[in-house]
């Protein structure tokens, strides 16, 4: 494959040659020239950065009821990262999930080639119209009915020239989001909880023997707390019959705590 030189870095992705041709390991390379990524030190189950004293303090690694296994981050939602994933989900620059899926597909060849997981879905999106009286309390998901997360995984499939991953691009997917929930962005711990509670009763698996059994991998764009991811693998194991579930997200936010 030809890869064609790179002449404008991340986030200036779109007026880079590679923008059209890939591929994502290229692209892996130079986002993660410009973006800070989790380091050995980072918390082993959250990917958050420690404290002072070396703990974690996300509330969720502590939790003896945690559902999700752990959860990895390809970058912190910081500087370039934060402006992209802002962009792409409300300012209307749809494009970015080629690069978005780029990156994941990459970060899934550097990762976990030698332990592939049985399917790769994503935290899904409600994308039903909203009455107006909806919006300000319910999350849409990026607003317009977008399906923000499950376009990043069609785009990482389109790049995933010999169908090595298990991307979740079917109809219907192997989970659904049945009715919008509440916010999640931008809340304190304890809002978080709430919204994580709320998904989990959103959430519903049509047909349990493609999830049975299985390790999945679930795709966000960002992580905080964590509560949505672990509502996401509450359901995956409990309804779905999953082995076992971890998460990947775009960025793992700074904490915020309660």
């Amino acid at each position: 494959m030809t890869v064609l030189p790179i002449t404008a870095s991340f986030p200036d992705c779109h007026d880079c040659p590679c923008f059209r041709s890939g591929p994502g390991e290229v692209c892996l390379r130079c986002a993660g020239a410009q973006i800070a990524v989790p380091t050995a030190a980072a918390c082993p189950l959250c990917a958050q950065r420690l404290g002072d004293a070396g703990r974690c303090p996300n509330e969720l690694c502590r939790n003896p009821r945690r559902r999700i296994g752990k959860i990895h981050a390809i970058g912190y939602q910081e500087g370039a990262l934060r402006r992209a994933i802002r962009a792409y989900k409300y300012g209307g620059v749809r494009s970015w999930s080629t690069i978005f899926g780029r990156l994941l597909l990459a970060w899934l060849e550097q990762n976990m080639a030698e332990t592939p997981p049985g399917l790769i879905a994503a935290n899904p999106t409600y994308t039903r119209t909203e009455s107006a009286n909806a919006a300000s309390e319910f999350d849409t998901s990026g607003g317009s009915g977008f399906a923000h997360t499950e376009a990043v995984l069609r785009a990482a499939a389109a790049e995933d020239a010999e169908n090595r991953w298990p991307f979740d691009t079917g109809t219907p997917p192997a989970l659904e989001k049945t009715r919008p929930t509440l916010k999640s962005s931008d809340g304190q711990e304890s809002a978080k909880r709430l919204s994580g509670n709320d998904l989990r009763s959103a959430l519903h698996i049509p047909d349990p023997s493609r999830t049975r059994g299985k390790l999945i991998v679930v795709y966000d764009d960002v992580c905080t707390t964590g509560a949505q991811l672990d509502a996401v693998a509450g359901c995956l194991l409990d309804e779905g019959g999953a082995a076992s579930v971890e998460g990947i997200v775009l960025a793992r936010a700074p904490w915020r705590g309660r």
